[in-house]
């Protein structure tokens, strides 16, 4: 068994499965990004969670007769078959860009029937330390320049080196924005900061839940912000203070707006201040400064890059206006799972990447079933809110606010949250095996409940 929060406790193999989740969640490599990406080898690491569900399987009853996963099945199926005759998609790339879609889902599901809402903590668990881990390799590499022979040694990764899958040390001479203000930001397990800084806010948002605003004792709570101010995100800071403002003003009561003004309005104000801040709020606030950048760099990449050789990924101002194209000329079924087959990368430019993921929910799925997934988040988020006794909207603003610069919908952990509200059940226990081999009952509401372990 092993231990999370006080008296909150998970089977070994559990803990070991989630974490090898949350490392594939991370993307940190190409290797790691196999959980959500093409079909075809190297094959392990595409086989390696596969093989650990399976093992978790034998280990938890999962029905999978279930009504509610059978129609979110069926509605995927129906949309992936009209969007096939739609646009005329028949090649097998096709099929595996699709096929992690569905994937992702029953994976999702089986997440939520086996961990329940635990799975909120055991996150928390296992992102704190990786966060610490982290903080303890950038504090040697930002104090002590000449630990970078010792992170040089290790694999080369798009932003910097690759330690194990656990913490990846941002190169400058590789990414000239790894480093920002004179210090090297932090990437943690994840393949750049800004990405790293998005998965603690959902860590953060699980320690809210669990203990509320506190400092004193919260040693989980303080790891998870030292290691978003290390990360220096504007998505990171914007979505921490927004995710602190929700928990503070609780009612609007004197004394609840006095503490936002008091704590998070004078905070807000002076990240604002920061060099790199300042410099996003500015010009990505100015879309035509964008848009007129961006056609340079496309009339120049025109003429010295063969078309669909990847050149670099969108801002993020820039992603969503060319998203909204996307919707305007596919707004019903949308382009599907492969974004190669967009309005943006057929017609436009097939060298870079639109980043961002808020919009491309529709541009994606189309109108109709972007609105459906997105209502799905908000019961997700109420759902949350009302078995930890918080505000329902608070994890809805915080998913809206990554989604805003990254694409989560289709990586599991991600997923299993998004639809967390749906596959819920009221009866959803953590059944655990001991070490001894004995069935032992977790229960996740700290109420005396009964459960039938698998023999």
């Amino acid at each position: 068994m092993v231990s999370l929060f006080k008296q909150d406790k998970i089977g070994t193999f559990e803990y070991i499965y989630f974490f090898v989740m949350v490392i594939y969640m991370a993307q940190m490599t190409q290797t790691t990004a196999r959980m959500v990406s093409y079909l075809g080898s190297p094959y392990f690491p595409f086989a390696l969670p596969i093989i650990l569900t399976i093992i978790l399987l034998d280990r938890h009853w999962v029905k999978f007769d279930d009504k509610r996963l059978i129609r979110i099945l069926l509605l995927f199926g129906i949309w992936v078959v009209l969007l096939f005759v739609h646009k005329t998609y028949y090649g097998s790339s096709q099929y595996s860009y699709h096929f992690f879609l569905f994937y992702s889902i029953v994976i999702a599901y089986i997440h939520v029937q086996v961990f329940g809402k635990k799975m909120l903590i055991l996150y928390e668990n296992i992102m704190m330390k990786l966060s610490l881990l982290a903080l303890v390799l950038w504090g040697i590499s930002v104090i002590y320049p000449g630990s970078a022979v010792f992170f040089q040694s290790f694999p080369k990764g798009g932003y910097g080196t690759n330690l194990f899958y656990l913490y990846t040390w941002t190169d400058p001479n590789i990414t000239p924005t790894a480093v920002l203000n004179g210090i090297a930001r932090n990437a943690g397990c994840s393949w750049e900061p800004g990405r790293y800084a998005a998965m603690i806010l959902l860590a953060l948002y699980s320690n809210l839940v669990r203990v509320g605003v506190k400092f004193k004792g919260n040693t989980s709570g303080i790891i998870l912000l030292l290691a978003m101010a290390s990360t220096q995100s504007t998505t990171g800071y914007i979505g921490t203070i927004i995710l602190y403002a929700f928990f503070i003003l609780k009612k609007f009561e004197a004394k609840y707006v006095l503490a936002l003004f008091l704590f998070i309005i004078p905070i807000g104000y002076q990240l604002s201040k920061l060099d790199f801040m300042q410099e996003k709020i500015l010009t990505q606030t100015d879309m035509d400064y964008e848009l007129s950048t961006f056609y340079e760099k496309m009339d120049y990449v025109n003429k010295v890059k063969r078309s669909n050789e990847y050149v670099s990924s969108l801002s993020r101002p820039q992603s969503i206006y060319f998203e909204i194209i996307n919707i305007q000329h596919d707004p019903l079924l949308g382009y599907g799972m492969n974004v190669g087959m967009s309005y943006f990368s057929q017609r436009i430019s097939g060298n870079y990447v639109l980043v961002g993921g808020i919009m491309r929910i529709f541009g994606q799925f189309g109108i109709p079933l972007g609105i459906f997934l997105y209502f799905i988040l908000f019961l997700s988020s109420a759902r949350l809110g009302s078995e930890f006794k918080v505000r329902k909207s608070a994890f809805f603003i915080i998913m809206i606010i990554i989604n805003i610069s990254y694409t989560i919908f289709t990586y599991p952990i991600f997923t299993a949250f998004w639809f967390y509200g749906l596959f819920r059940k009221e009866e959803n226990l953590l059944v655990s095996v001991t070490e001894g081999g004995e069935g032992a009952v977790e229960d996740m509401n700290e109420e005396n409940t009964d459960c039938q372990t698998k023999e």
